[in-house]
C-alpha cells in the first residue's frame, strides 16, 4: 500500500466533527442526489447517441452504483433527522425535508420501474403500457428530485 493511499484510509476512518450531524446529513444528500441526476442524463445522453454495448453497460453499472449511494444517503438523513432536527432555519429545514421526499419518492418509482421492465416476459401492448407509464413516473420522480436538490443548493450553496 503506498503512503498515499493509506492517508486517504486513514482520513475515512477519523472523521471530523463537522462532517456528522442532521446538516451534514442533508448536505450529503444533496450532493449525492446532484450527482444522480448528472449520472442519469449522462445515460440518456449515452443512449441518444447510440454508443457501444460496452460503454452503455459502464454508464448503466454507475447509475446503479449512484442509486445505491442515494439510498444509503436517504437512510443517513433519516437516522440523523430521528434524534435532532436539521437546523433551526425553517426554510432550511423545509428544502432539506423536500429533498429527503423527493430522493425517497424517486428511488420508489425507480424501484417498481425496474421490476416492472424485468416481469416482462410476454410482449403485448398492455404490458408496454405499464412500462411506460412507470418510466413516466420514474421521469416525474426524478424531475422533482432535480427541482428539490437545486432549492436547496440555492439556500446551502457551501454545500457544493
Amino acid at each position: 500500500m503506498s503512503p498515499r493511499s493509506g492517508a486517504a484510509v486513514k482520513i475515512v476512518e477519523e472523521p471530523s466533527a463537522t462532517a456528522s450531524g442532521p446538516l451534514a446529513a442533508a448536505d450529503a444528500l444533496a450532493r449525492t442526489s446532484a450527482e444522480t441526476c448528472r449520472q442519469h442524463e449522462r445515460l440518456a445522453r449515452l443512449n441518444d447517441l447510440g454508443v457501444s454495448n460496452s460503454e452503455l453497460a459502464a454508464a448503466h453499472a454507475m447509475v446503479d452504483t449512484i442509486d445505491l449511494a442515494l439510498a444509503e444517503c436517504v437512510r443517513d438523513y433519516e437516522k440523523c433527522c430521528a434524534k435532532l432536527p436539521v437546523s433551526d432555519d425553517a426554510d432550511i429545514k423545509q428544502r432539506a425535508n423536500a429533498l429527503w421526499l423527493a430522493a425517497r419518492e424517486y428511488l420508489k418509482r425507480h424501484s417498481i420501474a425496474e421490476k416492472a421492465s424485468h416481469q416482462l416476459v410476454q410482449h403485448d401492448a398492455e404490458k408496454f403500457g405499464v412500462i411506460k407509464f412507470e418510466y413516466e413516473l420514474e421521469a416525474s420522480a426524478m424531475l422533482a428530485l432535480r427541482h428539490a436538490m437545486s432549492s436547496y443548493s440555492k439556500l446551502r450553496p457551501e454545500a457544493k
